[in-house]
Formats: C-alpha cells, sequence, structure tokens
C-alpha cells in the first residue's frame, strides 16, 4: 500500500489549541484527504473552542470544509463507562453527522478512576446502544483499544464488538497501543474482513514507559513515523487493501510549532513509510 496524504486523515490528537477552523486549513495545506475533530472537552484536555450547540462555530467549520475539499474522517472520543446522557449523545452524533463525519471512536474507562456507570461486563449493553443511535444518523463507530483502560488489548476490542451484534463497529488500531499490547501484524491480518475500522499511524520508543506513564506517552509522547521501533510498515501490510488509514502525532518536541506546521511534518514523516522497491 502506497501513503498518499491525499488519501490519509490527519487525527486531531496533538493539533486541537488554536480551534477546529485552523485545524481544518493545516490538514488542507498538508495535503490530508481529512481531518478527525474533537466534539467535547475532555477532563485533561479542554478544547480551544466547544462544537457541540455552537451554530456560528459547525458553520465555519463547514465552509471551511467546503472552501479546502477537505471532509471530517471521526470524530472523538466517547467512554463507555461515561456516556453523556442521551440528549446530549444525541446531540453529538447529529453534529458529528451534520460535519460530514463517517465514525465515532469510543474508549474503554481508567480503570484507575472506578467503572463509571457501568456494571460488570456492561461496556457490551453500551456500545449496543451507542451504535444503534449512531446507526440513526449514519455513523460507525470505532472501539479503540489501550493498555491503560478497560479495553486492553486487541483480541477484548473484538470480543468485546462480536458480543455486542453491532453491524456498524469496527476496532480502531493504534500503532502506538498495538504496540504496547503486543498486537503483531498477524493477530491484524487475522481479523475478519470489515473489522477495522481503521489504523493510526505514529511510531514510539521500543521501551515502554512505566505503567502510570503509558497514558501521557499516548497524549504528547509519540514520535515521527520512522523516528521508533513501531513495525509501522508492517502492520499496515496486515490490513486489506482500503482500511482507512489517519496520523497521529501528538509529538511533544513539535506542540510548539503552529498547527500548520505539525501539519506539514506529519505529512512529510510519511516518506519513511513508503514500500521498498524490489531491484
Amino acid at each position: 500500500m502506497i501513503l498518499n496524504p491525499a488519501e490519509i486523515a490527519l487525527a486531531q490528537l496533538g493539533m486541537t489549541d488554536e480551534g477546529p477552523v485552523a485545524l481544518v486549513r493545516a490538514a488542507a495545506a498538508a495535503g490530508f484527504a481529512a481531518v478527525g475533530l474533537p466534539l467535547r472537552s475532555g477532563a485533561l484536555r479542554p478544547l480551544h473552542t466547544e462544537i457541540v450547540g455552537n451554530a456560528p462555530l459547525i458553520r465555519d467549520i463547514r465552509h471551511a470544509l467546503a472552501d479546502t475539499g477537505l471532509r471530517v474522517f471521526d470524530v472523538e472520543a466517547l467512554v463507555l463507562g461515561h456516556l453523556p446522557p442521551e440528549a446530549e449523545l444525541q446531540a453529538m452524533l447529529e453534529t458529528a453527522s451534520t460535519l460530514g463525519a463517517s465514525r465515532v471512536s469510543c474508549l474503554g474507562h481508567e480503570p484507575i478512576h472506578g467503572p463509571g456507570t457501568l456494571r460488570p461486563g456492561g461496556e457490551v449493553e453500551a456500545l449496543a446502544m451507542l451504535c444503534e443511535l449512531a446507526s440513526s444518523h449514519g455513523l460507525r463507530i470505532g472501539v479503540e483499544f489501550m493498555a491503560f483502560r478497560a479495553i486492553n488489548s486487541l483480541g477484548s476490542a473484538a470480543a468485546l464488538i462480536r458480543a455486542s451484534g453491532a453491524t456498524n463497529a469496527g476496532i480502531v488500531v493504534d500503532a502506538l497501543h498495538a504496540f504496547r499490547t503486543n498486537a503483531t501484524a498477524a493477530e491484524i491480518a487475522a481479523l475478519p474482513p470489515g473489522m477495522v475500522s481503521h489504523l493510526q499511524i505514529c511510531d514510539a520508543h521500543r521501551l515502554a514507559p512505566s505503567r502510570d506513564a503509558l497514558a501521557e506517552e499516548a497524549r504528547r509522547g509519540r514520535l515521527l513515523p520512522g523516528n521508533g521501533a513501531i513495525p509501522l510498515r508492517a502492520y499496515i501490510d496486515a490490513l486489506p487493501e482500503g482500511t482507512p488509514l489517519s496520523v497521529e502525532l501528538p509529538v511533544e518536541e513539535l506542540l510548539s510549532l503552529p498547527v500548520a506546521e505539525r501539519a506539514r511534518r506529519a505529512a512529510a514523516s510519511l516518506a519513511t513509510l513508503q514500500p521498498v522497491k524490489s531491484q
């Protein structure tokens, strides 16, 4: 699979501090095909400006998308143990649909913070409900696994999706989390067709930080592709042709740069992942 930014999305993590309109324009200027957007503030990552319920901002985002020809790939991220009330959830899904997103990502809760609103096994019911609501808006749900969350492996994400019975859900394979949970390219390749929603590309150091520091690494300690030890080419080659890709690069050393420059460097880094031509 040849990597062309014009066919790849720029994920929102590490790119939101100038606001969503600036992110759209930065992604377009860097040559990306699509962009990810956050729809709500997190406890540790307040948004530059809230999007849901902000009609003028939604209008400005849509104008920027139309001006640049960019599309919204996904919106992030819901936590299954802390889903908002249904009315708020519906508003978020409606906003995602209005912006033209094709999917919404969700995560498991962080056990260190308790189970949230879920009883044991409640992730299955929560995902089934979320997928049903998303379906009415034409959206797919991406389930992302992380070593430090309740959905903590490729296998647990696949099992959750199967148990939910949802037909509009797939696994978000974040290269960092796959690497830190020892998921192999062979395991990814063995998944049923359509089980992978998309792959998020980044790199990382070979040695993992302490367990307590895994979340911080994910939020700001990643590396540009080619600067670390993740077998990115193997992960990419394990995917069915046409599987969507995005670049997720909250890189500590780049966070002081303008978003447009971060996006440009993200696009340029993909050159390190091109397949080697046979002689």
